[in-house]
């Protein structure tokens, strides 16, 4: 299946595909201070981002340390060992008394927005630093947490030029696409990998 296909809609053609996997979302009204992205490498979260980073909210400067920690322990309790993979990408919000929610997954990759890192950060193996100017010797507890720190570092979001939801230009633009193609693609490999495992315990 093309790229094309799934953008411009040919039902006919990816219908059959993702039937069985469908997922429906319930629609929340979400502040975009409260979102953040976690990667996860090796079944533990090695860094932390802003999801809204062309904004600069002052709480979670004041909130650094209480956030990491809830994110944290959402991450042990409910998706660390019980994911198919131990690469990959969770978007998650936390609400004002610090519960966290699960949003999304994402793969571990280039086809998914790094936002305040780069993929070169992220898979090169090196010690992740809270800050990009921070030398990569900097000791610290726990992942590496990036926000936006003041105003002068605010950036325009490219969702304003359409004044539409950020999953709909996803999708027009095709991002949204490959991540559920590449997900898929993911998830039925290790699931032949288990297949083949299981056949040679077999004989």
């Amino acid at each position: 299946m093309k790229k094309d296909q799934v953008v411009n809609c040919q039902f006919s053609v990816w219908y059959p595909l993702f039937k069985k996997h469908t997922i429906k979302r319930k629609w929340s009204e979400l502040i975009p201070g409260a979102e953040f992205r976690c990667f996860v490498k090796e079944n533990k979260v090695i860094a932390i981002s802003q999801r809204d980073y062309t904004q600069h909210y002052q709480h979670i400067a004041k909130q650094e340390a209480s956030i990491s920690s809830s994110i944290l322990g959402f991450f042990r309790d409910h998706i660390q060992y019980r994911f198919p993979d131990e690469d990959f990408v969770l978007d998650v919000y936390r609400d004002s008394s610090g519960r966290v929610w699960l949003i999304d997954f994402n793969p571990f990759g280039e086809v998914t927005d790094s936002l305040l890192f780069t993929w070169e950060e992220l898979t090169s193996g090196k010690h992740l630093t809270a800050s990009q100017t921070q030398e990569d010797t900097t000791l610290q507890d726990g992942p590496a947490f990036r926000y936006t720190t003041s105003e002068v570092t605010v950036q325009p979001s490219p969702c304003l030029s359409y004044r539409i939801p950020r999953d709909f230009l996803d999708l027009t633009t095709g991002e949204d696409a490959y991540k559920i193609i590449d997900f898929l693609k993911l998830k039925k490999g290790q699931q032949e990998e288990e297949s083949s495992d299981e056949e040679e315990d077999e004989s």
